[in-house]
């Protein structure tokens, strides 16, 4: 899971603590569609996976992004 916050940190550009939050699409203020581009690219790179359409889609929290990755590395 700490690369996964990791990653949430860099791409949004926040602390730590707030990328272990469950925040929101609308609660992050730099989380517009090329920022999430730029998550799947980083998040596809660093786990070697190829993530489905329907899985990016539904990535709209910091917890549905955990939970996504998991079931690709699990």
């Amino acid at each position: 899971m700490e690369k996964i916050n990791d990653i949430i940190s860099k791409t949004f550009k926040l602390s730590a603590e707030e990328s272990l939050k469950n925040l929101g699409m609308n609660q992050v203020a730099k989380w517009d569609s090329i920022t999430h581009m730029d998550l799947i690219v980083n998040i596809e790179n660093e786990f070697n996976i190829q993530l489905s359409g329907d899985d990016i889609a539904e990535m709209i929290t910091f917890d549905a992004i955990r939970e996504t990755v998991k079931k690709y590395i699990s």
